[in-house]
């Protein structure tokens, strides 16, 4: 991700492992850990909202990171055109149409490819054939988790963007991935043959996720560049008005919406 020094950073679906350079959180689901890998973090600002209806002011952020969140929406037109209202640049990451296929999460409502620098989306039919079996694999064996490890770019999408976010969202009988295609074949095992990069992502997922997170947080708390507070940059997520705080709760003077405010967070949820 090309984050600059100065920049200031939102994360949607921070979850339990939010990114080290982000400055503000938005997570939807802050007590329901079962679309996410552990407990979640709230270590620095943040908010409970939906990533379709942003309680933030237009361009409050430089950039934003969306890390599996994208695959989960009910609109993901409604969650791109709030990525780009916020901020002007951002980085997108969701499983790859392979990865769907073999680990087949039943809670995604879309599945994703990148052609040619183009977002494409396609519902989620969600006939996994293989259960639970890669998943058990990962944890389990250690020439599975090593491949999935070293071979990343064949699980995941990862797109950065400036301005627009380039998508389309394709018809049910439309199609992005034509495994018979050799094009198709040649780009998906294309490798850099960096070994050193391969070692460093082994390295990485060796460390254990708590230690990480602990890391993460440090590192946080150590920054000094300047940031904004959420009193600056809250507005109303459905009509994007002007909100007053009060002790426990928010409310906006437009839709005269009132929302609550627990244990320091506001909770722009229902």
């Amino acid at each position: 991700m090309n984050i600059r020094p100065d920049d200031f950073v939102l994360e949607i679906g921070s979850g339990h492992n939010p990114k080290a350079r982000s400055d503000v959180l938005c997570d939807k689901f802050i007590g329901d850990d079962e679309q996410r890998g552990g407990a979640i973090v709230t270590d620095r600002p943040m908010v409970e909202a939906d990533g379709q209806f942003l309680p933030f002011a237009d361009q409050a952020f430089d950039y934003v990171i969306c890390s599996h969140v994208l695959e989960h929406v009910e609109d993901p037109a409604q969650l791109i055109a709030e990525l780009e209202r916020v901020a002007c640049r951002g980085y997108i990451e969701t499983p790859s149409e392979i990865g769907e296929r073999i680990y087949g999460w039943h809670y995604h409502n879309w599945v994703v490819n990148l052609v040619d620098g183009c977002l494409m989306l396609q519902k989620n039919k969600k006939n996994s054939q293989f259960g639970q079996l890669f998943h058990r694999l990962a944890v389990t064996d250690k020439h599975w988790k090593r491949f999935h490890i070293t071979h990343h770019n064949l699980f995941l999408v990862q797109y950065e963007w400036k301005d627009k976010i380039d998508y389309k969202i394709l018809l049910e009988h439309e199609s992005a991935l034509d495994l018979e295609c050799h094009d198709t074949l040649d780009r998906l095992v294309a490798s850099d043959g960096n070994v050193q990069n391969e070692w460093l992502l082994l390295l990485k997922s060796a460390v254990p996720r708590g230690i990480v997170s602990r890391a993460k947080s440090l590192l946080t708390k150590g920054k000094s560049r300047q940031t904004k507070t959420l009193q600056e940059i809250l507005v109303c997520p459905q009509c994007k008005g002007e909100i007053t705080w009060k002790a426990h709760s928010l409310h906006c003077k437009t839709c005269e919406q009132t929302y609550r405010i627990v244990d320091g967070i506001p909770r722009f949820t229902f």
